[in-house]
């Protein structure tokens, strides 16, 4: 293993070679005389350590050039653990330069054991500091999917709760839903929350790449196999090697590679198109749907046998029409998220817009919700969005399906909205409008996730 880089930043020549004669055994030493080059060697060598001393040139006699060497160094390398060096009757600058950032000090005369144990001290810092910060990247990374997952609605905190459960293991996941639910952003927290983070995630559409190419898209190619097959060509699957692939819309796969990917499946080897070596492959199969995978097989456009080994454990994406004020939410967070990117003026959703928000069915689902909302954030004017930015203004907002207990509580949801904010989001007020208890109107708020404090006016 290399060796800790340290700098010595001092004016005297001695000094700098006395303490590297001493570290040089254990230490990648390097030097500076002043503070112009002890800048430039950081910026070329990032060093753990600098041992600095205060007195450097044109300021030998005071503190002042170490202390802006101190300073700028703190600023541009923050990880950097910088020790300056005093004279022992400077105990008050040493204290004052620990108050501006210097992580320790000593005095001269140099004591090389001394210096030792404090350099052992600052080293272990550093390494324990860079843990951390590995440690928080990795969780960020793999936590970093969920943080764009948004939903308080029971069915997505159910279904995020199953995820955490499932990440560890290496069962194949089967996920289903409508289009445009997520079902990628799932795939992708499974992935980021499994103990195959570090390795790759490969996504690949089995209904968007024509059926002549999908094999060796897949499974790979060997020079030569077919007309334009110029070089070795890695397929998916192996590009996946030690991760998770997802494939999407696996219900348009070809009979014929359904029978390929089963053998994979049960022995874990693949062979390349025009290739006779089998080639084991670690990965994990994610498979995603929107069509019914028990009707294909009736059908007899999809194998049974494939379905079981893919339905292994299957999740469910709830359609956002379902999913109560979560279309609000990720409405607020996509504006937030575009205010972030492109800056400009703050934009605010009416309280029209996000009522328009949670009454429209979305058959489109998240899909269709961003794809509104980015349109919005083009076409509004000035610093608002409202229903007719979205294009929800003038639909009919009556139950696009005859499900009577969705249709009242659709009812039911729009008069609690309506005497709350007639009553400025007063709970006491709008039970009595309502004709109902407040310990009643407690319970609805629950149940349709309303909070009453979004209806006060500001």
């Amino acid at each position: 293993m290399s060796k800790p880089k340290i700098l010595i930043v001092d004016d005297e020549e001695s000094i700098r070679t006395q303490m590297r004669w001493a570290l040089n055994a254990d230490y990648d030493v390097l030097q500076a005389s002043n503070r112009a080059e002890a800048l430039s060697t950081m910026a070329l060598e990032e060093p753990a350590v600098v041992l600095l001393d205060l007195g450097l040139p044109p300021h030998t006699d005071s503190s002042v050039e170490g202390f802006a060497a101190l300073s700028e160094m703190r600023s541009r390398w923050p990880m950097t653990r910088v020790i300056v060096i005093t004279g022992n009757d400077e105990h008050d600058t040493a204290l004052d330069a620990v108050s501006r950032g210097a992580h320790d000090f000593f005095a001269k005369p140099v004591e090389i054991a001394d210096l030792e144990v404090i350099l052992r001290r600052n080293l272990q810092m550093v390494e324990l500091e860079r843990e951390n910060t590995r440690l928080r990247e990795e969780i960020e990374a793999r936590e970093g999917t969920a943080g764009r997952i948004l939903g308080t609605s029971r069915p997505m905190v159910e279904l995020m709760a199953m995820v955490d459960k499932v990440a560890q293991s290496n069962a194949p996941v089967l996920l289903t839903g409508e289009s445009g639910t997520g079902k990628e952003l799932i795939a992708r927290a499974l992935h980021e929350r499994s103990n195959r983070a570090r390795r790759p995630f490969v996504a690949i559409n089995c209904g968007a790449i024509p059926e002549n190419l999908l094999e060796s898209e897949l499974f790979g190619h060997e020079k030569g196999a077919f007309t334009g097959a110029h070089a070795l060509n890695k397929g998916k699957i192996e590009y996946a090697d030690g991760g998770t692939l997802l494939l999407d819309e696996i219900g348009e796969m070809p009979l014929q590679l359904q029978v390929k990917l089963l053998r994979f499946l049960q022995e874990r080897t693949i062979e390349r198109v025009g290739g006779h070596k089998p080639i084991e492959v670690d990965v994990r199969i994610v498979s995603a749907t929107n069509i019914d995978l028990q009707d294909a097989i009736t059908a007899k456009t999809f194998r049974e046998d494939l379905y079981f080994r893919l339905n292994t454990v299957q999740l469910h994406l709830p359609p956002l029409r379902d999913r109560g004020n979560d279309a609000a939410l990720i409405a607020k967070a996509i504006v937030a998220r575009h205010e972030e990117k492109h800056g400009g003026p703050r934009v605010n959703l009416t309280r029209e817009a996000l009522d328009a928000i949670s009454a429209y069915e979305w058959p489109g689902n998240v899909r269709e919700l961003e794809n509104r909302l980015h349109r919005a954030l083009i076409v509004s004017n000035g610093e608002r969005i409202t229903p007719a930015d979205l294009e929800l203004s003038g639909r009919e907002e009556g139950p696009t399906s005859l499900d009577l207990r969705a249709a009242r509580e659709r009812v039911e949801r729009e008069v609690i909205v309506k005497a709350l904010e007639k009553h400025n989001g007063n709970v006491s007020r709008a039970s009595i409008e309502l004709g109902t208890s407040r310990p009643t109107l407690h319970h609805l708020l629950n149940k349709y996730e309303i909070t009453a404090k979004e209806y006060a006016r500001r």
